[in-house]
């Protein structure tokens, strides 16, 4: 990659300025302040857009501006590229507005994001810098001093994550990381199928179980059937006799109906001569009874009586219900008063103005509703014994009525004992025909019924044999039923089985899918636990160590060029921590002068700078190199040197931010920076 032209406007201290960038050394000069850190920030938002955290479009936009740009250009393998991005300031603060990318003229308009993984592409950059700041660029291209202090300075573990993600080779620790994850679901997924697996041999026993106890109930089944075919043909043989007994026993039937309703009728007969015979005495009794129980009553004295005395107990009955009514009345006062004392005592605050109930208060509510209930039962006892005195009376006279109505009564029924003395003597010679009548017709049942009885005598046997036959059905029908019972038992037993032997057969071929299974990932899991990360450890402590050896000889190379190694030594520890040595001493970084520890820094810089471009040789951005004040507390002897450092780069474009005159005698081109009124501006 070569920059060609850098556009900016509207970007911190430059309202509207145009750079161009020839190839070989340029050096931006000007005083501090100046504008120069600006345009490599420029050309940073230009590639990659703003970084939360790093690069904001507050830190970008010109106080003032409502909107700006970065157009920048740039060459990679003969193709000519330009990136635009925009920012916009709004409600919501500044953003980044859509910009354009062209190439070789043709031009595309594109988002934010779609910008950076475009130019992501083109530089031939990992894709994990498209979620978070490029660390290629940042140790490749530009790094500012800051950052690259805080790696030398900073804790070994910062430093140590730091070159293992700008080496890229944490993706050993992420492939390890990842493996171990990978390890654990597959021990628990081992685990879950051996588990799983582990009643499969039971299974098969018990399928092979259920197997042959579903060919024994087969076998059941077959002979079930047979027996009940041959028990049929029996039970068909055997209800054919049992049809004829029974037609013979029909008639047998009815003639013994015949004969028992002679027998019924012959009885029926004599009872009713017999109860005509009782009844005859009873009416010649009754004649007589009723004769001597006819008794003299004065009719109307009675019902007056009656009327009285019923009035009397309708006068008493409503005072009763008064009184009932007053002790209904107190008893509902006395379970208010009860309500009352129960919700005082659990009332706390009062519902209506929400004032605290007081104690005393209470007591005093419970003591008056407590006198109330005294006087409430008091009276309630004496509206009791008025009660009792009412019900007493009403008893008393409802006694007397009674007796009245039993006079009243007995009037009614001499009255019918009349009507019935006339009736009974008229029933009594009614009777006495009745059985004269009966007698003649009695003799003639009992003659057919001796006739019956005989033919009944000798049919006697037949009823045995339809018994003995019936018997048997019974016996045949009961085999039956019980034969029919166990077929359907079996045939229960053998649906059952069958679905047990499909659900076993699925669980099984589940369970050997499962052991196939288990059997792959008990090899993954050695495979990963004895294998894999132990190989990848050994790929990473090579690698480490690989880099380690590279980067410790260039940081001595390049230190080398700067200080002479009579009076410092550098080298790397495991850590990739500057070790400086003086006169075979171990001295702190910060006890260098300001020279020396630029010195390290640089050389860190572009040891940092090679191995990178070393390991990755197919970024887009190996001749190009941007140096933020690299000569910073330099001496004059220093500051020469580093035309060497420029010499040995050799790289196609080299952009050295520096404020000290001497380095323009190193470089092929030189843009000045100055600023006038907060306005920065190219010296042309």
């Amino acid at each position: 990659m070569i920059i060609k032209r850098i556009k900016i406007k509207n970007i911190r201290s430059y309202s509207d300025e145009e750079i161009k960038f020839p190839e070989g050394t340029i050096m931006l000069s000007g005083d501090i302040g100046s504008g120069k850190s600006t345009i490599l920030l420029s050309i940073e938002f230009a590639l990659f857009g703003i970084k939360r955290g790093e690069l904001s479009g507050n830190a970008l936009l010109r106080n003032g501006s409502d909107d700006g740009y970065v157009i920048l250009d740039f060459n990679i393998d003969n193709n000519v590229f330009s990136v635009k991005r925009t920012l916009k300031r709004s409600v919501n603060g500044i953003t980044q507005d859509s910009g354009f990318l062209s190439i070789n003229d043709v031009t595309q308009q594109l988002t934010p994001v779609e910008l950076k993984q475009r130019v992501t592409q083109l530089l031939n950059y990992p894709l994990d810098s498209l979620s978070k700041k490029s660390l290629t660029y940042r140790y490749t291209v530009y790094t500012p001093q800051e950052e690259m202090k805080l790696i030398l300075l900073g804790e070994k573990e910062y430093r140590l994550e730091t070159l293992r993600k700008v080496f890229n080779i944490d993706k050993y620790k992420r492939i390890k990381e990842n493996s171990k994850i990978i390890l654990t679901e597959a021990k628990q997924k081992k685990k879950d199928l051996s588990l799983f697996v582990s009643d499969l041999e039971p299974k098969k026993l018990l399928f092979k179980e259920k197997e042959l106890k579903l060919s024994n109930i087969y076998g059941n089944i077959l002979l079930l059937n047979e027996k009940l075919l041959l028990l049929n043909s029996e039970l068909v043989m055997n209800k054919d006799k049992i049809v004829e007994f029974e037609n013979s026993i029909k008639r047998l039937n009815d003639i013994k109906k015949d004969f028992e309703l002679i027998k019924f009728n012959i009885k029926s007969k004599e009872d009713i001569k017999n109860k005509n015979i009782l009844q005859l005495s009873q009416l010649e009794k009754q004649i007589i009874d009723i004769s001597s129980n006819i008794k003299e009553i004065n009719f109307e004295d009675v019902k007056q009586n009656i009327i009285d005395n019923e009035k009397n107990v309708d006068d008493m009955d409503k005072e009763l219900k008064i009184v009932n009514n007053n002790i209904s009345s107190l008893r509902t006062k006395k379970v208010s008063s009860i309500d009352i004392k129960n919700q005082i005592t659990k009332l706390d605050n009062c519902p209506l103005c929400k004032q605290v109930v007081s104690v005393d208060y209470k007591n005093g509510v419970i003591s008056r509703e407590d006198e109330s209930l005294l006087r409430l039962d008091i009276d309630i006892k004496d509206f009791l014994i008025k009660e009792s005195e009412f019900v007493l009376k009403i008893k008393e006279i409802k006694i007397l009525i009674q007796d009245f109505k039993n006079k009243e009564r007995d009037f009614e029924i001499n009255k019918i004992r009349i009507k019935d003395l006339e009736s009974k003597k008229e029933s009594l010679n009614k009777l006495k025909k009745e059985n004269e009548d009966l007698d003649f017709i009695i003799k003639e049942l009992n003659d057919k019924r001796l006739i019956i009885q005989n033919d009944i005598e000798s049919n006697k046997e037949l009823e045995n044999n339809y018994l003995i036959n019936k018997k048997l059905l019974e016996q045949l029908l009961d085999s039956q039923k019980k034969l029919e019972l166990s077929i359907v038992i079996n045939n229960k037993d053998k649906d059952f089985i069958e679905k047990e032997l499909v659900l076993l057969k699925s669980e099984i071929e589940n369970k050997e899918k499962a052991s196939s299974k288990l059997d792959y990932y008990i090899k993954l899991c050695d495979w990963l636990d004895s294998f894999f990360i132990n190989v990848i450890d050994i790929i990473e402590k090579k690698t480490m160590s690989k880099l380690h050896s590279d980067f410790s000889d260039l940081f001595q190379k390049w230190f080398s060029m700067l200080i002479d190694e009579s009076i410092l030594k550098v080298r790397l520890d495991e850590e990739f921590t500057p070790i400086i040595e003086q006169n075979s001493h171990d001295i702190e970084y910060e006890n260098l002068s300001g020279g020396e520890k630029t010195s390290c820094a640089l050389a860190y810089r572009l040891a940092l700078n090679q191995v990178i471009n070393n390991i990755s040789n197919s970024i887009n951005t190996k001749d190009l190199i941007i140096l933020d004040e690299p000569t910073d507390g330099f001496s004059e002897e220093q500051l020469d040197k580093i035309r060497d450092i420029i010499k040995e780069l050799k790289m196609r474009q080299i952009i050295i931010v520096s404020h000290e005159n001497k380095v323009e005698s190193f470089v092929d081109n030189v843009i000045k920076i100055r600023k006038d009124n907060h306005i920065s501006k190219v010296i042309r």
